[in-house]
C-alpha cells in the first residue's frame, strides 16, 4: 500500500492499525511498529463560512423544517449524527439548554439554547408536531431523520447559492459555530466543552481560520509605561 501509489495516507493508516489489532489482539504477538512506518497525513483546516454567507445559505433553503435543522446545527454546534438523534425531551426551555445524549463516544454534554432557536423550534413544533425525535424521518412518528437526508439539504442549497464557492456540508455549520464563537472572544476551553472534544488540540485549528480584527489590536509600544518621555529628544 505504501509503494503502489494507489492508496491515500488515510487508507494506509487504517490498514496499519488493522494489522496491529490482528497481531496484538488476535494472535497475541508483539508488534514491531518501527519496521512498518505510517505515512504522514495532511492536516487540513476546517471550511468556514462568513456570517453573511451563513445567512445566505439559510435564506436559500425554502423548506422550514430543513432550514430549522441547519439552524439547529449552527446554533448548537452539534454533529449531524447528534442532531438527528435529538429528542423532544432534550430541549430544556426552563434552563435554556440542549442536552446532547448521544455524543461521539457516547459522551453527554449540554449546550446553551438560543432564545432565537427556541422561538423557531416552537413554531416548528406547532407545524410538524413531532412525537419523539425532534426531527422525524420518512418512517413517520418515532423515527429519526437520516444523516444522508441532512446532507442532501446542503447539497441542494449549494445549487441555490452559486455565489458561495465553498463546498459546504452540514458539518461546515459546526465549524462555523466554533469559529464565530472564537471571533466573538469566547474562551477556547468553553468552546472545547460545547463542541464535546476531549482534547484541546482539536479546537486549536479554529485559531487558523478565524477572522482577526486587526484594527482593534493595540500595539504594545503604545501601552508602554512612560512612552511619552521616551519619544522626547534628549
Amino acid at each position: 500500500m505504501l509503494s503502489d501509489g494507489q492508496h491515500k495516507p488515510g487508507s494506509v493508516k487504517m490498514g496499519y492499525y488493522a494489522l496491529k489489532f490482528l497481531f496484538t489482539q488476535i494472535y497475541h504477538k508483539e508488534w514491531a511498529g518501527e519496521y512498518l512506518p505510517t505515512p504522514k497525513t495532511a492536516k487540513t483546516l476546517p471550511l468556514v463560512l462568513a456570517k453573511d454567507e451563513v445567512s445566505d445559505v439559510l435564506s436559500a433553503i425554502p423548506n422550514f423544517k430543513h432550514r430549522t435543522i441547519i439552524m439547529f446545527i449552527y446554533s448548537t454546534g452539534t454533529r449531524v449524527s447528534e442532531c438527528v438523534h435529538i429528542k423532544l425531551t432534550d430541549i430544556d426551555s426552563k434552563r435554556m439548554q440542549v442536552n446532547i445524549q448521544e455524543g461521539k463516544g457516547l459522551k453527554q454534554r449540554k449546550v446553551p439554547l438560543s432564545p432565537v432557536l427556541l422561538s423557531i423550534l416552537r413554531k416548528y413544533y406547532k407545524e410538524y408536531n413531532p412525537e419523539y425525535y425532534l426531527f422525524e424521518g420518512a418512517g413517520g412518528k418515532g423515527t429519526n431523520l437520516g444523516v444522508s437526508a441532512v446532507r442532501e439539504i446542503c447539497h441542494k442549497a449549494r445549487f441555490r447559492t452559486p455565489h458561495i464557492k465553498k463546498c459546504f456540508t452540514p458539518h461546515t455549520f459546526r465549524h462555523c459555530f466554533a469559529t464565530h464563537l472564537l471571533e466573538q472572544g469566547v474562551n477556547l476551553l468553553i468552546i472545547q466543552r460545547l463542541m464535546g472534544h476531549a482534547d484541546l488540540s482539536n479546537i486549536l485549528k479554529y485559531l487558523h481560520v478565524q477572522q482577526l480584527s486587526v484594527e482593534q489590536v493595540v500595539n504594545p509600544l503604545d501601552n508602554l509605561n512612560g512612552v511619552e518621555a521616551l519619544c522626547k529628544k534628549k
